[in-house]
């Protein structure tokens, strides 16, 4: 075992899987509440799950990609909700050791802090006197419930000509209104609110040029140095992301043995157990997300190691991650839907975890950043020949 110990002197992953039924227990909840539960929180915070992306400066754990989607993994297989939440949070932490020491000393003020974060520009920033004025809406996002910091991407607005310059604003939660106009049909758990800024001061200091950080600038002394931190912005967020997915297919399979015992097939004499179509689907879904995870640690080695090798990756292998990390999702998607269509009628009901986890797990695969036709496209540009078309590498 790799993954760092936590205070209590066992691992992360220990102290996750320890917690699994509680988080699989707290999955209605949540998508009743539209919010990660505390209870679930709390026991990830004394896992140590929040601490994978804080800096080792600050108390983190500051662990390689390579755990980090391990970990996250095992939370996902509780629920997927609160897996994506801590995803989340763990790139947000990210984002944060790329701004300069003033902002880090900040917000690290304790190692567990919780950070969202969103890359679409959905507002602007006016250059003011030592920094800027913040101003608009951002929908979806992640986390915000159970966060102390955002990070926001806004366009700069100093009335120049030319293209937009993006920046990524960086500023307390008590600073920003939280909507209450989160009713999904999937990922309800994530609290994924709407959060509205109207002209709040940020010191120049918690500005960070988007672009440029998609390029490699670290604006920190302390963290530009480590691994994890050299590590391409843009992959380690999408392949951070693949721990959830795979996490999401381990759990179905879970929640589909647990039911499994005793069962009939309806209008027959059959026992589902001893049905030959049951054993070949269960083996389908079994491989096909093993194959997912395979997969996942293949992306985060790669983008690790040149991290560690201090080599940048070109836009073949950035483009590529694109592509892979969209076959995770539909690989775990796959899986989930053959385990789901043998389930029977009673999986629909709310009460059943496989039913959360199939309506969880297709509402991720939409997620702009996984979205599969898109990042198959720029994968498949890239590999014919063509310009990629899109700074998001």
């Amino acid at each position: 075992m790799t993954i760092t110990d936590t205070l209590e002197g066992t691992t992360v992953l220990d102290a996750v899987d320890a917690a699994r039924e509680t988080l699989r227990a707290n999955g209605l909840r949540g998508e009743s509440e539209r919010r990660v539960p505390q209870e679930s929180i709390d026991l990830l915070e004394r896992a140590g799950v929040y601490r994978i992306s804080t800096p080792r400066e600050y108390g983190g754990l500051e662990l390689p990609l390579t755990d980090q989607v391990k970990v996250l993994s095992a939370v996902a297989r509780g629920d997927l909700s609160t897996a994506w939440v801590s995803s989340l949070h763990s790139v947000g932490t990210y984002f944060v050791a790329h701004y300069p020491d003033e902002a880090q000393r900040e917000v690290f003020t304790t190692p567990d802090v919780r950070v969202a974060s969103i890359f679409s520009p959905g507002g602007r920033l006016t250059p003011v006197d030592g920094g800027y004025l913040l101003s608009g809406r951002w929908p979806f996002n992640t986390g915000c419930r159970s966060a102390s910091w955002d990070t926001l991407a806004a366009v700069l607005d100093d009335g120049s000509d030319g293209p937009p310059t993006m920046l990524l604003a960086l500023l307390p939660m008590t600073e920003l209104t939280i909507e209450d106009d989160w009713d999904p049909s999937g990922l309800a758990g994530t609290g994924s609110n709407a959060v509205t800024a109207d002209a709040v001061f940020i010191p120049s200091y918690r500005v960070l040029p988007l672009m440029e950080a998609l390029g490699g600038l670290n604006l920190s002394e302390t963290t530009k140095h480590s691994p994890l931190y050299r590590a391409a912005f843009f992959p380690f967020v999408l392949v951070n992301s693949m721990g959830a997915p795979v996490g999401a297919a381990e759990g179905a399979l879970d929640a589909f043995l647990d039911r499994l015992p005793g069962r009939k097939i309806t209008y027959t004499s059959w026992v589902q157990a001893e049905a030959p179509m049951t054993h070949i689907d269960v083996s389908d879904a079994a491989s096909t997300t093993k194959a997912a995870a395979l997969l996942r640690d293949d992306l985060a080695e790669r983008v690790m190691s040149a991290a560690i090798d201090g080599r940048d990756l070109d836009v073949s292998a950035r483009a590529a991650v694109r592509g892979e990390a969209s076959q995770v999702v539909k690989l775990c998607r796959q899986a989930v839907r053959t385990l789901f269509d043998i389930s029977s009628a009673s999986a629909i009901q709310r009460t059943v975890d496989i039913q959360r986890i199939h309506r969880d797990l297709d509402a991720l695969s939409l997620h702009g950043a996984l979205a599969l036709k898109t990042n198959f496209e720029v994968h498949g540009r890239v590999l014919t020949g063509q310009e990629p078309a899109t700074p998001f590498l």
